[in-house]
This record gives C-alpha cells, sequence and structure tokens, in this order.
C-alpha cells in the first residue's frame, strides 16, 4: 500500500513531514530524502505504539489530489512512501 506524505520546509529548518492519513506520525529531516526515509520508519513505530497499546486503527490511502486540497497541506512536497501491510502484523521490536 502506498501512503501519502507531505514534506514542508519552513524558513531555514529541518523537512517537516506530516502522514495525512495516520493523525499524529510526523517526523522530519535534514533533506528530502532523508525526510522520506524517516517517514517510512515514523509510520511502522507509530502504527506498533498502537498495536501495542491495543489501540484501534484503520490504514487508508487517500488520494493526493484530494488531500492538496487542504490549506494546511498547500506548498509542499507530495511522495509515497511504500508500506507492507504484513510487516505489521510482526511484534515490534525493542
Amino acid at each position: 500500500m502506498d501512503i501519502p506524505i507531505l514534506i514542508q520546509k519552513h524558513g531555514g529548518s529541518r523537512y517537516g513531514v506530516t502522514v495525512p492519513d495516520i493523525p499524529g506520525c510526523t517526523t522530519s529531516g535534514e533533506t528530502v530524502e532523508r525526510a522520506m526515509s524517516n517517514a517510512t520508519k515514523a509510520i511502522y513505530g507509530h502504527v506498533g505504539q498502537l498495536v501495542e497499546q491495543g489501540k484501534a486503527f484503520e490504514i487508508k490511502a487517500s488520494e493526493v489530489e484530494y488531500l492538496s486540497r487542504e490549506p494546511s497541506y498547500a506548498d509542499g512536497i507530495w511522495a509515497l512512501v511504500s508500506l507492507d501491510l504484513a510487516r505489521l502484523d510482526d511484534p515490534p521490536l525493542g
């Protein structure tokens, strides 16, 4: 499943990443490439915590065309992060 992420840079800061379809899942990176890599780790980590806590969640992938209409999501780079749903069945490491 491909999950859309939004990468935004504000001023001289790092590149911030928002995962609109997974509320509360954010990360950042020094470069766009690092931000994308960190997004994958953040998604698995965030979902892993939800599983550990026994919280219900649903992962759906919205269309970027729909998400980009949100005013808070204007002014950024959209990318897709590939998510292996089978990997979510494995217990988190740690």
